[in-house]
């Protein structure tokens, strides 16, 4: 089986060496990720996707649009590219690419809520006016692709949904503070241009 390398971080973030992804996880290392919230423009709901049932960690849970580790040897946008590449699809993908956003980076400890990871994440955003067709799902990691309403996915985030990835904490609000803003300004420029 392939085996992922990743580096590990101490709580500065200084790189402390490399080791094999499940060994990472297991030992609760701090290891780095990356998270893709890709947004329809036209109807500001969030492309989500349910986790495959075959998946080790978390089967079955609803996460964002794309998401995943970063190797030892990609920097964070390579592994967002990669990753969105391989989760929804090259061609609906690189379409996005033009218009990502980084957000902000945070720590997040999944074994505070019962579960396994530890991760610095880096946070991006992308809108698109793509429809559902366009995305195409990795099949062997996502069962299925869909839409969501943005307030239906903060109220799954914040009332602590058991079925949501995605847990609840200040950095998680912060977050979806940026994204709010976001929205916000897009809808500012879409009044501007019906001007």
């Amino acid at each position: 089986t392939y085996e992922e390398k990743l580096n590990y971080f101490d709580s500065n973030g200084n790189k402390q060496g490399t080791v094999e992804r499940e060994e990472g996880i297991e030992k609760c290392l701090l290891l780095e990720a990356v998270q893709i919230w890709i947004i329809n423009s036209d109807t500001k709901e969030v492309l989500m996707q349910q986790r495959s049932f075959d998946k080790e960690n978390d089967p079955g849970m609803i996460d964002v649009s794309a998401s995943g580790h970063v190797r030892y040897d990609e920097t964070p946008t390579q592994a967002l590219i990669r990753e969105g590449k391989e989760e929804v699809g090259t061609y609906a993908f690189e379409k996005l690419i033009p218009s990502i956003k980084r957000l902000m980076d945070f720590e997040i400890d999944f074994s505070k809520v019962g579960r396994k990871g530890k991760y610095i994440t880096h946070e991006y955003i992308a809108f698109s006016n793509q429809k559902l067709e366009n995305y195409i799902k990795q099949d062997d990691e996502v069962e299925k692709l869909f839409f969501m309403k943005y307030d239906d996915v903060k109220e799954m985030i914040v009332t602590k949904d058991e079925n949501m990835r995605i847990p609840y904490n200040e950095d998680t609000n912060k977050l979806l503070s940026l994204i709010e803003e976001e929205i916000i300004n897009l809808e500012k420029q879409h009044t501007k241009e019906e001007i």
